[in-house]
């Protein structure tokens, strides 16, 4: 009797035996096949092959060969698996070999201070990643699109840039700013010499209009002079056109009175785009609806450098980013993909109001006398009946 008694007493105990740690490799091994990353050759499956493996400091980076016709989004599409399944931060490189690196830290917060400046260039932090802060440089890449949900962190990301982009160069940059938030965010701003805000679709227009004739006189000087690349001249000053929330520009989204201008503010932002970065223009085009209605092709297409925050549908990912991942991020503010040649996991710098009038000094007015209203021509009314002239 009491041997039967012991069998599963012994059955109990077993289960109570700590279980050896499953390791990382042997978890990616796992999610691999149980995600059906892998190609069909005769009666097997071949999936990734770990090769070799380096420990760094915080990190470890897996290199896996890749089976002949694993493609890249299938490789890219496993990895919120791995994420999940580790419990950790990952990011994946394929160029030949698959290289998978894993980290032990996750990113955190940090803000923003006046030792991100670089005075004389047209560098910005867009956010520090596992390798450290990453720059963006305006005069080797001179548009941006920027996307994602409202709350996660657009709006301080575009305004750690305005600031930085001042600060850096406060006697060559000039901003444009069309702040189609009715201009909560950037009207504060236009007190300062170096800044005009236009407000709604009609003040948009009209400052676009403004932007493209001197675009022309621009353009005539540059060839009478033999350039074809600011970088290239003695010239300093740079022009930044920024668009916060395009949605409220797109005639495929704008209807009634307002569309003709909508359609013009468009033919516009493509003229700047395509045209604009070799004259000194830069474009930084953001929206919190990444649509292909919001976002025109036209203008898409000239951008190379992107950032992108939470999505709330992979249809956003794809606008912004050309591919699926955004709509798979944490929901945590501030976290973002910025995207040239390959994509980064960031994490983009806290900085708000007070500290960027702050870091600036007392630059604005505090009556705003010495705003430059960019319609103050405009009767009353007169918005609804007039477009501007578009430029081919």
């Amino acid at each position: 009797m009491l041997e039967w008694l012991a069998i599963p007493a012994l059955a109990m105990g077993a289960a109570f035996i700590p279980k050896k740690p499953v390791s990382d490799e042997v978890k990616i091994q796992r999610i691999f096949e149980n995600t059906n990353t892998c190609i069909k050759f005769g009666d097997s499956l071949q999936h990734p092959k770990l090769r070799t493996k380096k420990n760094g400091d915080g990190y470890v980076s897996y290199f896996y060969s890749v089976p002949l016709g694993l493609g890249e989004s299938n490789i890219q599409s496993v990895l919120p698996a791995i994420k999940d399944g580790l419990n950790k931060e990952a990011e994946m490189e394929l160029d030949g070999f698959l290289k998978l690196t894993v980290y032990e830290t996750k990113l955190s917060n940090w803000t923003y201070d006046d030792k991100l400046i670089r005075p004389g260039t047209w560098e910005v932090p867009v956010g520090v990643s596992y390798q450290g802060i990453l720059y963006h440089d305006f005069d080797k890449l001179p548009h941006m699109l920027m996307g994602g949900a409202t709350r996660f962190g657009k709006t301080v990301c575009l305004k750690a840039i305005f600031n930085t982009l001042l600060l850096n160069n406060p006697d060559d940059a000039e901003f444009y700013i069309l702040d189609m938030k009715a201009g909560l965010e950037f009207y504060k701003f236009s007190g300062l010499p170096q800044v005009k805000v236009a407000c709604d679709v009609y003040e948009a227009a009209e400052m676009l209009n403004e932007i493209v004739e001197q675009l022309k006189g621009d353009e005539k000087m540059f060839r009478s002079r033999g350039w074809n690349n600011i970088v290239d001249t003695p010239i300093k000053k740079r022009k930044f056109v920024i668009v916060d929330e395009g949605a409220e520009l797109s005639p495929r989204i704008i209807g009634g009175s307002k569309k003709k201008y909508a359609e013009y503010s468009q033919s516009a932002l493509s003229e700047i785009s395509r045209i604009g970065g070799g004259i000194g223009l830069r474009l930084i085009y953001c929206t919190q609806y990444p649509t292909k209605e919001s976002v025109s092709m036209s203008v898409k297409m000239n951008i190379v450098s992107r950032i992108s925050f939470l999505v709330p549908e992979a249809i956003g990912s794809k606008v912004l980013l050309d591919e699926y991942g955004a709509e798979k991020l944490p929901a945590i503010p501030g976290r973002a993909i910025y995207k040239v040649e390959k994509k980064h996991f960031i994490q983009v710098p806290y900085i708000n109001d007070k500290m960027i009038f702050q870091m600036m000094g007392e630059r604005l007015d505090e009556n705003g006398k010495n705003r430059t209203v960019v319609n103050d021509h405009r009767q009353a009314g007169s918005g609804e009946d007039q477009t501007p002239t578009t430029h081919t």
